[in-house]
């Protein structure tokens, strides 16, 4: 019985070896499918959304104008914070122009990444589900870039948790 043990213990090891370098070496060999736009930073310069990838994206479209998208900038800027070391990004997509961005972000800063949609950005929302042009509104992707959900209008830490804190990495 003791060999009938051994050998059930190495099969059931084998497997769980194979099962996680599958997951990394997918993980590893990951195609964003997610849009592949471009958009300028605040410095002006150029960051393609494929290289903000993360476990969890959520790309945020807002405007400065927007009284539910300034409520809700606390709530995105609280879980960059917490949970970027869990792999979540937050980026901000502007659907403005740098200035008026820049004004605003000197009242109101964010731990997060900003970037400007002015050029094409309203564009990008429509594609991902904002057919109406609605606002705040925040896309979650998974790391190959598959939405995982679409939230229109200023949600919750909870809402957002949701949806995104089972594809968030396990706590160190």
């Amino acid at each position: 019985m003791s060999d009938r043990f051994l050998l059930i213990v190495v099969a059931v090891s084998a497997l769980l070896a194979g099962a996680l370098a599958q997951r990394w070496l997918s993980v590893a060999a990951t195609d964003w499918q997610g849009p592949e736009s471009v958009f300028p930073d605040m410095s002006g310069r150029p960051v393609r959304l494929s290289d903000e990838h993360s476990e969890v994206l959520l790309l945020n479209f807002w405007a400065s104008w927007c009284e539910p998208c300034r409520e809700e900038m606390p709530v995105l800027d609280e879980l960059q914070a917490e949970f970027g070391p869990r792999g979540l990004k937050v980026v901000g997509l502007a659907l403005e122009d740098r200035a008026a961005v820049a004004a605003f972000l000197r009242r109101l800063p964010v731990g997060y990444r900003i970037l400007v949609g002015e050029r094409g950005g309203d564009a990008l929302a429509a594609r991902l589900g904002d057919a109406g042009g609605g606002l705040p509104f925040t896309v979650a992707f998974d790391i190959r870039g598959q939405v995982l959900a679409t939230f229109l209008g200023s949600q919750t830490r909870d809402g957002f948790l949701a949806v995104i804190g089972p594809r968030l990495l396990s706590p160190r």
